[in-house]
């Protein structure tokens, strides 16, 4: 009897060992990189209910926005590989969705391109003046300039019309011309980023004002950080299949209310 004890107060001690501490997760370690997958496809949806397909294809958009739900369900719980799964089933609807888009687009007057493409131009300057772009003295992205990079560069690579032009900024601490190099080192690594997000390097432009345009008291820490940066400008081409695309989108308030409704 005494050994029968011994032996259950062994087992149950060894086999505590193996439970998880309090307030362990019992699952998985999160796949980080999966988590920024699903942030990503958040943002497209993001974008493709700014460009109407919420209510030009409602029921294709309601499908693609219930894979990403139920994939970052699968990724709260843990189950990574299905998780993948459903991210496959979401990239081939999401595929399938963009090509409908671009017909419905210049074929159709289902999609109000006036207004989306002012609202998307908005959202992809918005992205392009984040804070806290580069450290002193450094051309090197910082990371939540380089998250919001991604998500530019998901905007211009569908607006294949558009032309950036980047112009790089320092603090006025330096001399002129290497804070005018730093400038340009800084407007050309943005450039690289986008490109390596898939951007067409024809569409990019860089510049450097250097400290030229950089007005700062000397005793501002914020004001010195907020002049390391890179200012983006979009220009509009022709887009030859959609003429009403002509305007630059800096001059649109003013030219939307001189055309009539049969202009375009």
């Amino acid at each position: 009897m005494v050994k029968l004890s011994s032996l259950l107060l062994i087992m149950l001690v060894s086999g505590c060992t193996t439970w998880p501490t309090s307030g362990d997760n019992p699952y998985s370690e999160p796949d980080v990189d999966q988590w920024h997958e699903l942030e990503h496809h958040d943002f497209e949806l993001q974008l493709l209910a700014t460009r109407g397909a919420k209510l030009c294809l409602p029921g294709q958009y309601m499908k693609l926005a219930n894979l990403h739900d139920k994939a970052g369900q699968e990724h709260k719980a843990g189950f990574t590989d299905d998780a993948d799964i459903t991210l496959l089933e979401y990239q081939t609807q999401f595929a399938k969705i963009q090509r409908q888009m671009d017909w419905l687009e210049h074929h159709t007057e289902c999609l109000d391109t006036r207004y989306s493409e002012i609202q998307l131009r908005d959202q992809f300057l918005l992205l392009m003046r984040v804070d806290n772009q580069f450290a002193f003295n450094r051309a090197k992205l910082l990371p939540d300039y380089q998250n919001a990079l991604r998500r530019a560069a998901s905007i211009l690579k569908r607006q294949d019309h558009w032309q950036l032009e980047l112009t790089g900024h320092t603090d006025t601490i330096g001399t002129e011309q290497s804070n005018y190099q730093l400038g340009m080192r800084r407007a050309d690594t943005v450039r690289r980023f986008l490109i390596e997000q898939g951007v067409d390097s024809h569409q990019i432009a860089i510049f450097s004002a250097g400290e030229r345009e950089s007005y700062e008291d000397p005793n501002s820490r914020t004001e010195r950080l907020s002049n390391r940066k890179v200012e983006a400008r979009v220009l509009v081409d022709h887009h030859t299949r959609a003429p009403h695309r002509v305007y630059s989108l800096s001059d649109w308030h003013a030219v939307k209310e001189q055309l009539s409704p049969g202009s375009l």
